[in-house]
């Protein structure tokens, strides 16, 4: 599905053959529809059952509201694709056929690649990818099917573009093993 050319040199001149395409996989949006229906049923059934005390129904209201608004951006995510093209990367999604973030890779100004940990031991969590562009921002999750892609093409795009990543950003690259250490190194010198 997502044809690269290979590195010729520390920059990395990569292309795009085809234009590519990645959802959220199916799998995962339904855990995230389950956890939805799951927390509804414990804030709301208490609610609807007995009448508890003021504060109990304040928290079990907010946390109602939570879960609620999390069932709204799973809905959202349900349809939401990234395409990939040599031209840039578009984030689009089911509103309507127009509704779509599209950031040309010669108006990336920033790219940032930030970890999540769930635990103390920073075992688990998942990774978030932002690419700012002059008037756009398109933030991912490493959830996305084709993740790893997309952040190698992005990460070498950004490269040939001559921008520094901030340290952070470069650790987590290190660590997804899409940078080498030269490649480390001359993000951070700003040698082209």
């Amino acid at each position: 599905r997502f044809l690269v050319r290979q590195p010729n040199d520390a920059v990395g001149d990569m292309t795009v053959r085809q234009t590519n395409r990645w959802h959220y996989p199916r799998r995962a949006i339904a855990l995230e529809y389950f956890y939805t229906v799951l927390g509804l049923t414990f804030t709301l059934l208490p609610l609807a059952l007995v009448t508890p005390l003021q504060a109990v129904t304040g928290v079990l209201s907010g946390l109602a509201f939570l879960f609620f608004t999390f069932g709204i951006r799973t809905a959202l995510r349900h349809n939401v694709f990234v395409e990939v093209s040599d031209s840039g990367v578009t984030l689009g999604g089911m509103l309507n056929s127009s509704w779509g973030e599209t950031i040309p890779w010669n108006e990336i100004s920033e790219l940032k690649l930030s970890y999540f940990s769930t635990r103390r031991d920073r075992h688990g969590g998942w990774m978030q990818l932002r690419l700012r562009g002059n008037k756009r921002t398109i933030r991912l999750d490493s959830t996305l099917d084709g993740f790893d892609k997309l952040l190698s093409y992005a990460a070498h795009q950004v490269r040939r573009q001559g921008l520094e990543l901030s340290p952070e950003t470069l650790q987590n690259l290190n660590a997804l093993g899409v940078l080498d250490a030269s490649q480390a190194v001359a993000f951070t010198s700003g040698d082209v």
